[in-house]
Order: structure tokens, then C-alpha cells, then sequence
């Protein structure tokens, strides 16, 4: 009864830790799938994040509600953001802020350690200069760091949207 009992433990162990291998492998293929997808869309400037929380220079941080955004394509930067901070000269009545479709002026990717991916991207519209820092991960968080001229820094952070 005793060796019964041992070999249904034994048995009953191997199944669990078959089945944990079975899940971690999985998993493992989720995520080294979702890291070509954001590979492919980032070598091919086609990608999109959507923004989930702001962090201005001043005061805590925000939660955004969903529709604000950053997109790229090609050549063109997307920036639908909301703004929170100080700003030195802007247009009566605060001009644009961080909403507008621009052309980019200098796009630049360099590869860190760990699967990070940060982008820096200097744009101009009519009302001022800015300077997109992205940074993006395998799994597909991002964070966003925005600094212009006439404005204070902001920084937001947020996820790669596959949705479209």
C-alpha cells in the first residue's frame, strides 16, 4: 500500500511539472511572437502607442483615458497627447499643445540591453520644436518622453497597439 501510494505521489508530481513546462513554453512563444510583431512594426516605422498614464514635471501623476495616442508612419509622427505643465510662449488660447500630424525631421533607433529599443525622434511645426524619446520593450510597454522648447518636459507611458 505504501510503494501504491509513493508511485501515485511520484506520478501525480510529474504530471504538474509537465504540465507547468508545457505552460512556461507557451508562454515563452507568446512573448518571443509578440517581440517579432513589435520588431517588424518598429523596423517598418508603422506602429502606434497607446497612452495609459501621464507624468507631468509638476504634480502627480495621471491616468489617461483611452484614445490618446503616438503613432508613426514612415515619415510622419501622429501626437494626439494631452498636456499638463507650465508653458513659456505659446499661441493665445495654448495653440496645438501635443496634438498634431508633423513630418519628422530626424527618426533614430539604437538597440539597448534586455530588449529595450529607444527611438529619438526632432520634429518642427509652426508653433515649436520637439524632441520624441521612445522607449519600447519586448513585450510591449512603452514610455514616452517629450521635451519642446516652450513647454516643460512631460513624460507618458503606455503599450504598442496592435489593434488596427
Amino acid at each position: 500500500m505504501k510503494t501504491f501510494l509513493t508511485t501515485l505521489f511520484f506520478a501525480c508530481s510529474a504530471l504538474v511539472m509537465l504540465s507547468g513546462c508545457s505552460i512556461t513554453k507557451e508562454r515563452a512563444a507568446r512573448a518571443a511572437e509578440e517581440a517579432a510583431k513589435i520588431e517588424a512594426a518598429l523596423a517598418q516605422r508603422q506602429y502606434k502607442i497607446s497612452v495609459n498614464r501621464m507624468y507631468p514635471m509638476r504634480g502627480s501623476s495621471k491616468n489617461v483615458s483611452y484614445g490618446y495616442s503616438v503613432e508613426v508612419r514612415n515619415d510622419t509622427l501622429i501626437s494626439y497627447l494631452p498636456y499638463f505643465g507650465r508653458a513659456y510662449n505659446v499661441p493665445y488660447g495654448g495653440g496645438k499643445g501635443l496634438n498634431f500630424s508633423e513630418r519628422i525631421s530626424s527618426y533614430q533607433e539604437t538597440q539597448q540591453p534586455k530588449g529595450e529599443r529607444v527611438i529619438d525622434i526632432e520634429l518642427k511645426n509652426e508653433e515649436d520644436t520637439y524632441h520624441y524619446t521612445i522607449k519600447v520593450f519586448d513585450n510591449g510597454n512603452s514610455s514616452i518622453d517629450v521635451q519642446s522648447r516652450q513647454r516643460e518636459p512631460i513624460s507618458y507611458s503606455g503599450e504598442i497597439d496592435f489593434r488596427e
